[in-house]
């Protein structure tokens, strides 16, 4: 089956070639890092890893590394002589790496792509003694290549939605056999391991731990701790996508009082000149995040437009209420634990596949509110801003889930920790 997939990913390739050819001349965004994409490790990495002996992380997304920082902290702890690589397929996730983890990690870079020599390339490159993966990235020839090296595969904090459930269903006669290859599989949930079940992963190889996203690491500077709201609420609409900026703001319009100020934070900055555009059609008295030099000077205004990444869990910290994006379209959501760890009441749409299981548990606990209309989210904002009682009830509701949940890195790391002891007890056999 393997070498089905590679004759379509090959064929696929070379169709698609003089595109990708194309799109590399004019899009400096591609030109960056391309040779990581291929699998190609720079020299001085290679001869400094030559007798070294590595713990081979992925994660996706931003999200996925924030989540996976105190995991790889506290494994690194049991493991201390053993280096840490970690790729993930962002060059936002590559910067969060080197923010987050740059003090104990070895060499970061992009996800080679899945073509079997650009697997080849990378995992020849070090003495990977496990490869664990966030979530669910199902990379055929990754998985193929690197259960051929005999390299413990294990996935941790597993999840799949129920849109890629479907299509994972429909192709199990091909999936199943690359899930089979994954030497353990921590899934977050119940539910969770009966989907991997479906798919034909053996129930011995599953075990189940809370997310482990209620284990993230939050730094917040004193700056932000020490700013004077003059008591202002300040509301947080996060991770704001295309098509959702005009809901969120046409509600916030009608709700401008002179003890408010909003943030607004786009999930993606080429998204903030629509936004300005927005913002005027709406005359709101804004000012970019990036330009207030004195954070005392927020106040000052009825909106803040944050067109800086990595700023947003600082901003929900001194937050009052946050509205999370992503959920309001078909979107799949983002993550609503990030607020709830400073006891925020949330708002959502109704799209959070993504993060289904999180937000059915927030939303049941009574600190999450779900909308699907303008009306929907006018009535429950104004319902927050006008009841103080509601609103800290609310938050503390969350913060409940997020405290019960917590340690689930230190267990994940010590079960990481088992099956290296265990496999290089078996080498010694």
């Amino acid at each position: 089956m393997i070498f089905i997939y590679n004759f379509f990913l090959y064929l696929i390739g070379i169709i698609f070639f003089p595109l990708i050819l194309v799109i590399l001349l004019i899009n400096k965004k591609w030109q960056i890092d391309v040779s990581e994409r291929l699998g190609i490790i720079p020299k001085d990495i290679k001869e400094s890893a030559r007798n070294k002996k590595i713990l081979w992380f992925h994660a996706a997304s931003v999200g996925e590394v924030q989540a996976l920082a105190p995991v790889v902290r506290e494994l690194k702890k049991l493991s201390q002589e053993k280096e840490i690589i970690i790729t993930t397929t962002s060059i936002n996730g590559k910067n969060r790496i080197k923010k987050e983890l740059g003090d104990i990690v070895f060499y970061t870079a992009l996800l080679p792509l899945d073509f079997d020599f650009a697997v080849k390339r990378f995992i020849n490159s070090f003495n990977i003694e496990l490869f664990i993966i966030m979530e669910t990235e199902i990379w055929p020839n990754l998985i193929n290549y690197a259960n051929k090296k005999n390299i413990p595969v294990t996935l941790i904090n597993g999840r799949i939605s129920d849109k890629t459930f479907k299509f994972y269903y429909m192709t199990r006669f091909f999936i199943a056999g690359i899930l089979n290859k994954i030497f353990f599989v921590i899934v977050q949930n119940e539910k969770m391991k009966k989907r991997f079940i479906k798919m034909g992963v053996n129930e011995k190889k599953i075990m189940i731990i809370y997310n482990v996203k209620y284990s993230f690491e939050l730094k917040v500077k004193e700056d932000y701790k020490m700013i004077n709201k003059n008591r202002k609420l300040f509301i947080v609409a996060g991770s704001i996508r295309e098509k959702e900026e005009d809901f969120v703001l046409n509600v916030l319009n009608i709700l401008k009082k002179e003890n408010i100020v909003f943030f607004i934070a786009p999930r993606h900055l080429e998204r903030v000149g629509f936004i300005i555009k927005l913002l005027e059609k709406y005359k709101f008295s804004f000012q970019k995040y990036s330009l207030i030099k004195d954070f005392s000077d927020i106040i000052k205004y009825e909106l803040i437009l944050v067109d800086t990444m990595g700023d947003l869990m600082k901003l929900y910290s001194i937050g009052d209420i946050a509205i999370v994006g992503g959920g309001f379209e078909k979107l799949g959501g983002h993550n609503p634990l990030e607020p709830a760890f400073f006891a925020l009441p949330v708002i959502t749409g109704k799209f959070m596949y993504n993060f289904e299981d999180t937000t059915e548990k927030m939303i049941k606990q009574g600190g999450t509110f779900q909308v699907e209309t303008t009306q929907n989210l006018y009535d429950i904002l104004n319902k927050l801003i006008e009841n103080e009682n509601l609103r800290k009830e609310a938050g503390k509701k969350n913060k409940e889930i997020i405290e019960k949940m917590q340690g689930t890195a230190e267990t994940t790391a010590v079960i990481l920790n088992e099956i290296l002891l265990e496999k290089s007890g078996s080498k010694n056999v």
